[in-house]
């Protein structure tokens, strides 16, 4: 959410997140079609958020095939990249601690990959005149925090650029944004995400 957007109450259905491995573009989009008329049936104006194939990729937005008649869909995407940055030592992912050490700096090269990325996101939703959420971004805890903060606050700011909402992974876990242990913020990531008034 923008730093300077109100809240609003907003009750809503969210299809399986991260449709993945079996679950490929085919199968999904024939799947999410029955789900979407199944909830149509006892909620007819209800917002249904759903995002594409793969874990929600952004990569994956062209092969989503949604219903044309229903407007009242919110597409979501997901984004982690690069990749052996934002998961450098994850435990469940094979080989992330080979990755261990991984800088990001903020570089010209790095920001364009981002915006790259997001403009993407945003021309296909533009496209095909959808609203697009971003539902899911975050840099795991063993990532220095300097960089993870760095990376968070232009990924947020890119996607505020182009109207996009959006939600950080996640609240108090490996990527938390708090610290139950301390009971505080993790202040460099809420900054990021919330940036101090001038």
């Amino acid at each position: 959410m923008a730093p300077s957007a109100r809240p609003v109450a907003c009750e809503h259905f969210e299809l399986p997140n991260e449709p993945c491995d079996s679950l490929n573009a085919h199968r999904w989009n024939r799947l999410l079609k029955e789900a979407i008329a199944a909830i149509r049936r006892t909620n007819p104006t209800r917002v249904i958020v759903v995002g594409p194939a793969e874990w929600n990729s952004p990569y994956r937005l062209h092969l989503l095939d949604l219903p044309a008649d229903d407007r009242r869909l919110i597409v979501t995407f997901h984004y982690y990249q690069p990749f052996a940055f934002t998961h450098q030592g994850a435990e469940w992912v094979e080989g992330a601690s080979g990755w261990l050490g991984t800088r990001w700096l903020g570089s010209d090269a790095e920001r364009r990959a981002i915006a790259s990325d997001l403009d993407a996101a945003a021309g296909w939703a533009q496209r095909n005149d959808r609203p697009v959420f971003l539902g899911e971004f975050g840099a795991y805890s063993k990532a220095e925090m300097e960089y993870r903060a760095l990376w968070t606050a232009t990924v947020a700011r890119e996607a505020e650029e182009r109207g996009m909402s959006w939600a950080y992974w996640e609240f108090c876990a490996g990527f938390g944004v708090y610290d139950p242990a301390r009971g505080q913020w993790n202040r460099p990531l809420l900054e990021a995400l919330l940036p101090p008034a001038p």
